[in-house]
Parts: C-alpha cells; sequence; structure tokens
C-alpha cells in the first residue's frame, strides 16, 4: 500500500494510547482497501482519526493528545506502580494512557490500590513462594486484570481475577426528546423506545454505560456503579476461560472474593505437585469465592 506525505502526518498525530497507536495506520489501510485504491491519501487518513476520536470520546481524546504532546494530564500514580517485587502483577486496559472517560478512571483507581494492599496483607507472594515446586517462572504469578469497561481491550478473562467496571443504567421519568441515540449507541439491542421513553432490557444490557454517555438529555443515568468478577481465566498449555463469580459486586465484594482465592492458594493440597490457581478453579468451580 502507497501513501502520501500529508496522511503520514495526520495518522502519526492521532491521539492514540501507546499500545494502539499501530492500529490507525492498519485502519488506514482497510480504508484504502474497502475503496478499491492503492494509495493511502489525507481524505483516508483525516476519515480515520475522525473514527478514533467518535471512538474514544472528546474527554479521552483530549487527554491522549495533551500526554503526547508532552502536558501534565495528572493521571493517577497508583496507574503506575511497580510490582515486580511481588509475585502479583494487577494489569490495567488503556485507561492506564487516559483512553477513556474520567468516571471510568475513578472507578479503576478506587479499586486499585485496596487490592494491592490486600494481596500484599495477605501475603501472596510468600504463599506462592511456599508452594512453588519449580524454578520462579511468570506462570507462577498471581494476575489480576482491571478493565474499564465490558468492551474488555484487555481480556480479564484469561486472568486469575478479572474485574471489569461496570455502570448498571437508571431511566428518569421525564425529558426523552426520542432521538434515539440510545438506541443506536447500544451494541447489545437492549434498548427500545416505548411509549415516549426508553425501556431497557435488563438480560441484554451488560452495564457498559454507552447509553449514558450517549444520551444528550440525561434520562437515561447511571444508577449504579459496580464490578463484574471472573476468576479462572489462563492462556497456558489448557487455555482457560475465567467463570463469573459475581455480576455485579462493590468494592467490599471485590476484597471478600479476592481474599478467598488467595485462601485458596494457600490451603489447597498439593499432593507432592504443583498446582495453578486455575486448575483449582477447574476442579472446584467458583463457588468458593462468593
Amino acid at each position: 500500500m502507497n501513501w502520501d506525505n500529508e496522511a503520514e502526518k495526520i495518522i502519526e498525530n492521532i491521539p492514540l494510547p501507546p499500545i494502539m497507536g499501530r492500529f490507525a495506520r492498519m485502519d488506514a489501510e482497510r480504508r484504502a482497501l474497502q475503496r478499491g485504491l492503492d494509495t493511502v491519501d489525507a481524505t483516508i487518513a483525516k476519515a480515520v482519526k475522525k473514527g478514533y476520536e467518535r471512538v474514544f470520546g472528546k474527554e479521552a481524546t483530549e487527554m491522549v493528545r495533551a500526554m503526547s504532546n508532552g502536558e501534565d494530564v495528572d493521571l493517577p500514580y497508583e496507574f503506575f506502580e511497580d510490582d515486580d517485587a511481588e509475585l502479583f502483577k494487577i494489569e490495567i486496559c488503556p485507561a492506564q494512557f487516559g483512553a477513556c472517560t474520567a468516571e471510568k478512571r475513578e472507578m479503576i483507581k478506587n479499586i486499585l490500590s485496596p487490592i494491592r494492599a490486600k494481596l500484599k496483607s495477605l501475603d501472596t507472594t510468600n504463599i506462592i513462594l511456599r508452594k512453588a515446586l519449580t524454578p520462579l517462572m511468570s506462570h507462577h504469578v498471581f494476575r489480576v486484570a482491571i478493565i474499564g469497561c465490558p468492551n474488555c481491550c484487555m481480556s480479564p478473562y484469561f486472568s486469575d481475577i478479572g474485574l471489569i467496571c461496570a455502570f448498571r443504567p437508571g431511566l428518569r421519568e421525564e425529558g426523552c426528546v426520542q432521538c434515539e441515540l440510545c438506541v443506536r449507541g447500544c451494541a447489545e439491542g437492549a434498548i427500545i423506545l416505548e411509549n415516549g421513553q426508553p425501556v431497557i432490557d435488563a438480560e441484554r444490557c451488560i452495564d457498559c454505560g454507552e447509553c449514558v454517555v450517549a444520551c444528550p438529555k440525561d434520562v437515561i443515568v447511571t444508577a449504579q456503579k459496580g464490578y463484574k468478577v471472573v476468576a479462572g481465566g489462563t492462556g497456558s498449555r489448557h487455555p482457560q476461560i475465567a467463570a463469573t463469580v459475581s455480576e455485579f459486586t462493590d468494592s467490599i465484594g471485590v476484597m471478600s472474593i479476592l481474599e478467598k482465592a488467595v485462601v485458596m492458594i494457600r490451603d489447597y493440597p498439593q499432593d507432592k505437585k504443583e498446582i495453578s490457581f486455575h486448575a483449582m478453579i477447574a476442579r472446584e468451580g467458583v463457588g468458593g469465592l462468593t
């Protein structure tokens, strides 16, 4: 695929988190290919820029742009703390680099430090040291993933414990202007308009909060904030999708689940053979974590 100089400059200046920068160039080539073109020009590059700005939203786009310009954007220092001295690892989605709303960053920040403190207070590293029967490697590390929304850019379903920020919607009785932005903005098809009001199908809704963002009249609001918790995932030689422990819980519930998980690791019988946390979950299920 050929590129003109102006297109190159536009793509280079699209504000994206570091781990996503390469996708902008590939997206430009996608657009060119789908139009039967052999050159990425400025028109295509501008469309790429507009597309990412729409996906990430104005707030996140401006924050990443400021970061790329070397400005201080006041991201929580907790996002960048180092756990290299521990045998646990807390991973965060691209929200770590500002690619989300302030509300989602606050949700992640509010649970991140308590999780780190809980894992330390439970002596997680020494528990793993005492249980390990082979030379220490990355698979011994107890991994917790914290994700800002159900899009799960970094999948929590392949972590020992995964948390997904959840924003449960609620409705105001008046103010709907029938714009249908909430209907079009819901990827799950969980919203219809009925008798002048949005109606949310609770079974389809995954608490992503996109309808709240889409509604221009604040008819749809965030009624509750919490976390979906999954456990027992791995991408190892026997891949396993994490199972849901709780569809929706608060920080106290998260801490309880986390403590039970570490206690399970500590107390689970080895019978002279090392066993991973995901293997424990595969054998016992997640009932013991609730």
